[in-house]
């Protein structure tokens, strides 16, 4: 049996969930990648502890910003709602309010 077609507000957060997705993905990487860059320019042992230690802390918060806003968006999907994914809609150009 063929899959009907999907209607626009699915389409409509599907491509906000992959932009999000995309995003955090990237900020994701940049986040892993800053203290090897910074280690790399740094000689000094200690100093590189240290900004390894203050990585992992960011790297934490960042996680939890992630989990507290993908589970905000996925609350408001699941009760139906046409939202906006803040910088998504700004990054790629769609919005709700056209």
């Amino acid at each position: 049996m063929p899959r009907p077609e999907a209607s626009s507000w699915f389409r409509f957060h599907m491509r906000q969930a992959l932009g999000f997705g995309i995003l955090s993905s990237a900020i994701g990487l940049a986040a892993l990648l800053w203290p090897l860059a910074l280690s790399v320019l740094v000689g000094n042992v200690v100093a590189t502890l240290w900004i390894y230690g203050l990585a992992m802390l960011i790297d934490l918060a960042l996680l939890v910003i992630w989990l507290l806003l993908a589970l905000r968006y996925s609350r408001r999907a699941g009760r139906g709602e046409l939202f906006d994914v803040p910088w998504v809609a700004r990054l790629t150009g769609t919005s709700v309010r056209r």
